[in-house]
């Protein structure tokens, strides 16, 4: 970790906060800081490591970026990239300002209850004829946008975005020991940027990698299959060819069609993850997925109307509620001799603890998350949520934030997303009696701007942040401030990028209507629902949410107990949202490639083939980021590649 370093990878944060929000809200392409392995932190990673590189070494060899300050640049870059689109700004200042624009509508139910019982100090605005607000969908001449209007709400939101943020660093930085060195978890969106900058700073002229030659095999064949693909746009396409197995079109009008299954892409960067994790962990991936297309077949048959939605069903949501605090329970069950440790090194009683080698002390980072989540329920209560409703909701959100690490952790997932809710589902947990008027707008608007929805939750770069850690020899200590910087520039640059581009443009204009107009109107419509109807409005469907518990559980038992046992519990936790309907087969058919060879083809042969699912990934991801700069640079009139 080095000062030039640190610069490098703050500059580039403010570039691709900049950048993202432009070409993703504005001119509908890139969201290029989407996922968890985003391509534009991995087009400029390439570059740095290769192109810059290189042109270092032609001065002077010792002046080219080590491996350990290219991985410093990537913490900083994926931790960024939570912000700029498909993470925060996607939902937040829409959720400010978009309530009082959408209630100008004739239709609008929530008026007079949600939009009422917000505080006005955490919206633009509560009155549907407010310039301000109509300005930020529609645009005004001059492009400036009403600083002295936004700057209190966004203030008092970034608090607890940051207290919340900080606090997932320090929960993290618990956990790392338990799953890097106990549990030994493989984190394959670590790994692979960690082995393809090895050896960056030393005599040669590339890396290591390239001496590979299973790894400069797949380079050439993927690259020659890219440019294949992007063949039809120089016939006068609109579009690169793409296949997808036209799953739903076929079962439309069938009886399979209860199974919900969608049109399912082959993304080839998601084959690459699923040969790099162990074999029991794809099966999962794929195997509990159809399971649960089974369960809504089996519940349509039956008579009832909880497959209805199919992946946002009412079966599916309850229960992978139930998944989702049991495999909390069990991870924290299975941390818990390595959790005491940590409370006794933070009361200052373990003297036989050692955690000289953690890049955050055991005292600094338990005491750090006890202040932020003592924070964050302050915020709410301050603002009239009940402190235990607060401190419920928080607890919950913490449990999506571990469940979301561990299933990226453990099964290389390189985009997640969640459609449970999490106000919702404390609701009907609590029989009703749970939020108040302001407390049920609040925790609406907390989910809607933290966590529905998005591929890009902050737990996954934390965690493997903290994986990547021990490739710092020196000032490890030092990467958690790094992190916390770039969280908070990269706030600030797409914060003022995504106003601008609202303000000059206007947010109605925008391709993205789901982030700009649907979610804000869902977000109050939910809120009106908890208000007027807290005891009808998602009711606990106990069945499913104990067959959740009593599946993870058992799942999670038999792992524990038999090491025979072929299937994990992570496929439970997948089984349904909309990433899941589109993953699930790229898993499938990494999961055979896999086993085929292990079967069939030498110890050899699998070493090698995970360097060309490699290649296979870095090309993938670092094309994707190219084309956008290549549309950028020429304003879009060249066509996606």
């Amino acid at each position: 970790m080095t000062w030039r370093a640190f610069i490098v990878g703050l500059l580039s944060v403010v570039g691709i906060s900049l950048l993202d929000p432009y070409t993703s809200f504005n001119k509908s392409y890139g969201w290029n800081t989407g996922g968890h392995f985003p391509s534009g932190a991995v087009f400029l990673l390439v570059f740095f490591t290769v192109v810059l590189n290189l042109a270092v070494k032609l001065i002077r060899k010792g002046w080219a970026f080590r491996r350990s300050e290219l991985m410093l640049i990537w913490c900083m870059l994926i931790v960024a990239c939570v912000c700029p689109c498909d993470g925060m700004m996607r939902r937040w200042f829409p959720a400010m300002a978009g309530p009082a624009y959408v209630a100008r509508r004739s239709d609008i139910v929530w008026r007079e209850t949600s939009l009422e019982a917000v505080p006005e100090s955490l919206v633009l605005t509560k009155q549907p004829a407010s310039l301000a607000a109509q300005q930020f969908f529609t645009g005004r001449a001059e492009g400036r946008f009403p600083w002295n209007q936004w700057l209190a709400p966004i203030s008092r939101w970034a608090v607890l975005l940051i207290v919340s943020y900080v606090g997932i660093f320090f929960f993290f930085a618990v956990i790392r020991r338990q799953w890097v060195e106990r549990e030994r978890l493989q984190f394959p969106l670590a790994r692979v940027p960690m082995e393809f900058t090895a050896g960056s700073g030393g005599t040669g002229w590339l890396p290591e990698l390239f001496s590979n030659r299973a790894f400069l095999v797949g380079l050439i064949i993927v690259a020659a299959f890219r440019f294949l693909r992007a063949v039809p746009l120089l016939l006068g396409a609109d579009a690169a060819w793409a296949l997808s197995i036209p799953f739903k079109e076929v079962l439309q009008e069938t009886p399979l069609r209860r199974l919900y299954l969608e049109d399912a892409p082959i993304w080839w960067s998601v084959i690459g993850f699923a040969y790099l994790v162990p074999a029991d962990v794809s099966l999962s991936i794929w195997f509990f997925y159809l399971f649960g297309r089974c369960e809504l077949l089996t519940a349509h048959w039956c008579g009832s109307t909880l497959h209805y939605g199919g992946s946002w069903s009412q079966l599916m949501t309850w229960q992978m509620t139930g998944s989702y605090m049991a495999f909390t329970l069990g991870a924290l069950f299975m941390a818990r001799r390595h959790l005491a440790d940590v409370l006794r090194k933070a009361v200052g009683k373990g003297r036989g603890v050692d955690d000289s080698d953690e890049p955050v002390s055991y005292a600094v980072a338990f005491w750090g998350f006890v202040i932020c989540a003592l924070g964050s329920v302050a915020w709410f209560a301050y603002y009239g949520m009940k402190t235990w409703v607060a401190a419920a909701l928080f607890l919950m959100t913490m449990s999506i934030m571990l469940v979301h690490a561990r299933m990226v952790a453990q099964s290389g997932l390189h985009s997640t997303q969640l459609n449970l809710v999490a106000p919702n589902l404390l609701n009907g947990l609590g029989f009703g009696r749970v939020f108040t008027d302001t407390g049920a707008v609040l925790g609406q608007m907390y989910h809607g701007i933290f966590v529905y929805g998005s591929t890009t939750l902050p737990s996954v770069p934390a965690i493997h942040a903290f994986r990547i850690s021990e490739v710092f020899q020196k000032h490890r200590r030092l990467l958690l401030p790094a992190l916390v910087v770039s969280l908070v520039v990269a706030m600030a640059a797409s914060g003022w990028m995504s106003l601008h581009q609202a303000y000059s443009e206007g947010a109605a204009n925008f391709g993205d209507t789901w982030g700009q107009q649907v979610n804000p109107g869902r977000v109050f419509g939910r809120a009106h629902q908890l208000i007027n109807n807290p005891y009808q409005y998602s009711q606990a469907k106990w069945v499913p949410f104990g067959m959740g518990v009593v599946m993870t559980g058992f799942v999670l038992f038999m792992r524990a107990r038999f090491y025979w046992w072929p299937i994990q519990p992570i496929g439970l936790l997948v089984m349904a949202s909309w990433m899941a309907d589109r993953l699930w087969l790229p898993y499938m058919l990494g999961w055979l490639v896999k086993i085929v060879l292990m079967k069939f083809g030498s110890g050899r042969a699998v070493r090698q083939a995970r360097f060309f699912f490699i290649a296979l990934i870095l090309v993938e991801a670092f094309t994707s980021g190219l084309s956008t700069l290549v549309r950028t640079i020429t304003a879009g009139n060249v066509p996606g590649f």
